[in-house]
């Protein structure tokens, strides 16, 4: 893959300053566009925004906007503001350990249609990004685009040798935009997290981060070339499923280049049909090999991005998100389905804890009483297709989310390209037996983890671990005996509540050191400035101190307001210097 020669981020000529009074515009932008839709009272509610109203009252929103729900205003919000929040929508249409259902619905409306860029402006980001002419690296270039998106357009072509592909090409300065939009959102996630003690509980700033770790290795057109490289590797012979293949040596980041497959969208086609049956048995087969033996799986599969030729043969695009599972992470979701449909409460409640990280202490006894209720509410149907499985896993994130337990995201793009396919199985040919297909890849990973090959492999490790262990026991025990006889043993009582103390009476004693400074520097600039100065140092003097003073009160200020007696976060503002 060629490496480009110039970043998309670099604005020649554009100072510190300039690029700071651009991100405030912006930012003031944003704020007028949240009043619009209904959420003045939200961002009159922050710091941040009193500070960007021109005026203390809450902003006016569009006339009949209160009669929408609260979803639908938001995703409308998203939709207004540009790639970079349409992006952060779909994202968020994942995270169902976050969201309610109904707010999940809304984003997954979220479209990326875009704007048609200029040829020109196609010619120059192809030819920049290869190093070439666009002549020398394509026999021929359709100047009318395929498609259109929020951070790409595609193109027809045809290589040199006469190969027909489709070109992806970036939009030009959308890294520069979205990294803009990327330093607002993570200022605003801690103004917001500062502000609203709510918003701490839902990790704001982790989701901002998340977002753009994402958002930046979609720009990178290198990754989902190393994404294609690899479901391609993942296919499986017998079966009707295709991956378009790269062209490395005319790609880079900013331009990919890819077979071209003649067919049409998924959903174009007639529901229950047998080309149907045939297209969704082809797509489940694919989704549980992908999950269950390789590990890796298309994180988008909707309609849109599968296509189906007239033999009926399916070709999965836009492999620029994909999902990850390690072995370890397969296990514990067969363990989780296998407990699931046995019953076993305590299986599934050590399953989500070993899936996520909890935040705080669980009780046992409540979890497994709340999985008990779901699966009852849930898992009491006459037959698998009466399932809705897509509430039966947003319940199970909404009890990992009341649980304090953080799931990995791997679980959080499973699910929804989960839900993804089931919607496409449901509208063409829901009469499909999805756990006929399932089971046989569950049997073969089952196989494979009872292998005697496998378990004496297993038992090899843990013995040898052991044997580690208790070659290692009696010298520790040695020094702990020791340790004790010598009364060198030190018991610390362990405090949560009190832990913050200390840095709580260091931030108070400072911020009354500070008001004291501020105070006495207000009363002497007031008693020098009060009356016509005799001298030029004493002007100069009541002029310093008031200055002082103006300082100190400033800082007070955003210390309080920002920092809520916590620590001010510099970070967001270092971050401005990142570019």
């Amino acid at each position: 893959m060629r490496d480009s020669s110039t970043s998309p981020t670099e604005r020649p000529g554009e100072s510190l300053v300039g690029t700071a009074l651009r991100d405030l515009g912006r930012l003031q932008e944003v704020a007028a566009t949240v009043a619009r839709h209904g959420f003045g009272e939200l961002l009159m509610s922050t710091p941040l925004g009193l500070r960007l109203a021109s005026s203390g009252e809450v902003p006016e929103s569009e006339a009949g906007v209160a009669r929408v729900p609260t979803p639908v205003r938001f995703t409308r919000l998203l939709a207004d503001l540009g790639p970079t929040y349409i992006k952060l929508g779909q994202i968020l249409s994942m995270r169902r350990d976050l969201l309610p259902l109904d707010w999940i619905e809304a984003l997954e409306t979220l479209q990326d249609d875009a704007p048609v860029i200029s040829f020109e402006a196609v010619r120059g980001v192809v030819e920049s990004g290869l190093g070439v002419a666009l002549e020398q690296a394509f026999a021929d270039f359709e100047e009318k685009p395929l498609a259109t998106a929020s951070i790409a357009q595609i193109h027809l072509a045809t290589t040199h040798a006469g190969e027909r592909v489709v070109v992806k090409v970036q939009r030009p300065g959308i890294e520069a935009t979205m990294r803009g939009d990327l330093d607002l959102l993570f200022l605003v996630a801690q103004v917001l997290e500062a502000s609203i003690d709510e918003m701490q509980l839902f990790g704001v700033s982790q989701v901002v981060e998340e977002f753009e770790k994402g958002l930046l290795q979609e720009l990178d057109f290198g990754i989902e070339i190393a994404n294609l490289l690899e479901a391609r590797s993942n296919l499986e012979p017998g079966r009707r499923v295709k991956v378009p293949r790269p062209y490395p040596d005319l790609s880079c980041a900013t331009v990919l280049t890819m077979e071209f497959f003649e067919g049409r969208p998924l959903r174009e086609l007639e529901p229950r049909s047998e080309m149907a049956r045939r297209a969704v048995e082809e797509i489940v087969h694919a989704a549980c090999k992908q999950v269950f033996i390789d590990g890796f799986f298309h994180g988008d599969p909707h309609a849109g991005n599968i296509l189906v030729d007239a033999e009926g043969t399916l070709c999965m695009l836009d492999m620029g998100l994909a999902g990850r599972l390690s072995e370890a992470q397969r296990d514990e979701f067969v363990t989780l389905a296998i407990a699931t449909l046995a019953g076993d409460s305590a299986t599934i409640a050590r399953v989500m804890l070993r899936m996520g990280t909890p935040t705080q202490r669980v009780n046992l006894s409540d979890l497994r009483a709340e999985i008990d209720r779901i699966r009852g509410k849930y898992l009491a149907v006459d037959s698998l297709a009466d399932l809705d499985s897509a509430a039966f896993a947003e319940e199970f994130a909404d009890a990992a989310q009341r649980f304090r337990i953080k799931l990995a995201p791997e679980y959080s793009i499973l699910a929804k390209a989960g839900s993804t396919i089931e919607g496409v199985v449901r509208h063409l040919h829901p009469e499909v037996d999805l756990a006929a297909i399932s089971r046989s890849y569950v049997e073969h990973m089952l196989a494979d983890r009872y292998a005697p090959s496998t378990l004496v492999s297993d038992f090899l490790g843990e013995a040898s671990g052991l044997a580690s262990l208790v070659r290692e026991l009696p010298p520790k025990l040695d020094q702990i005996l020791h340790d004790v006889e010598s009364g060198n043993v030190q018991v610390r009582a362990v405090t949560p509540e009190l832990d913050d103390v200390p840095d709580l009476l260091h931030q108070l004693a400072g911020r009354l050191g500070l008001t004291a400074f501020a105070a006495t520097m207000t009363l002497a600039a007031a008693l020098l400035l009060a009356v016509e100065a005799e001298s030029a140092w004493r002007a100069t003097v009541g002029v310093v101190c008031g200055l002082a003073a103006t300082g100190a009160w400033t800082v007070l200020f955003w210390w309080h307001v920002v920092g809520r007696g916590k620590p001010l976060r510099l970070r967001p503002w270092i971050r401005i210097f990142r570019r």
